[in-house]
C-alpha cells in the first residue's frame, strides 16, 4: 500500500517595508536622533520618551501631516527598544495599538559608514501579503518613508517639516538645495 501523501504546513507569505537611503551624516549621528527623544523631537515628533537601552522603554507621538490626499497621523506608540548597536543598529519592538490589523510588531534600522556619510536601511517585516493587510502595509511604508526622509532632511540641512508629509524625492531635492 502506497505511503499517504504528507501534508506540509500552509506557507504564510509575507512582505516587508524596506526602505533604504544615503545620508551626508555619521552614523553616530544618524543613531542619536533614532534614540535620543530631544533629537527624535527636534525633526519628526510632537513628542517622544526614551530609555535608550536594551529593553528599555520608547514611547512616540506623531503630529498629524498634510499630505496630497489629507491629514493623516499614527497617534501615539509605546514600545520598547530590543536591538541597539551604537553607530551600527536601531530596533524598537511596538505593542500592539487596540483595533489594528496587520501591522508586525518589529522595525529596525541598519546604519552602514559609506564614504563620509551612511546608509540607512529600515526594515519592518512580516506584514501579511493578505489584501486585507493591505492598507496597514502602504499606511507604514507611507510613514517609513515619510521619516526617512525628514532625517534626510534634518542631519543634512538642519532643516524640519514635522507637519507636512515628505518623500524621499522632496528631500532629495531640499538637500539638493542647501548644497
Amino acid at each position: 500500500m502506497p505511503a499517504a501523501p504528507r501534508r506540509s504546513r500552509p506557507r504564510f507569505k509575507t512582505r516587508d517595508v524596506r526602505l533604504s537611503a544615503r545620508l551626508r551624516a555619521k552614523p553616530e549621528a544618524v543613531y542619536r536622533a533614532l534614540t535620543s527623544a530631544r533629537e527624535l523631537t527636534r525633526w519628526w515628533l510632537l513628542g517622544a520618551e526614551t530609555d535608550a537601552r536594551g529593553g528599555g522603554r520608547v514611547r512616540m507621538v506623531w503630529p498629524r501631516l498634510r499630505g496630497r490626499d489629507g491629514l493623516k497621523g499614527f497617534g501615539e506608540r509605546e514600545g520598547f527598544f530590543v536591538d541597539l548597536e551604537p553607530g551600527r543598529k536601531v530596533a524598537w519592538l511596538w505593542r500592539p495599538v487596540r483595533g489594528e490589523q496587520g501591522v508586525p510588531p518589529l522595525a529596525s534600522v541598519f546604519l552602514l559608514p559609506k564614504g563620509r556619510g551612511c546608509e540607512v536601511t529600515l526594515v519592518h517585516a512580516g506584514f501579511p501579503a493578505d489584501p486585507a493587510a493591505d492598507g496597514a502595509y502602504r499606511s507604514c511604508a507611507w510613514a517609513w518613508e515619510d521619516g526617512l526622509a525628514k532625517l534626510k532632511l534634518y542631519l543634512e540641512t538642519g532643516r524640519t517639516c514635522r507637519a507636512e508629509a515628505l518623500d524621499m524625492e522632496a528631500a532629495r531635492l531640499l538637500t539638493r538645495e542647501q548644497a
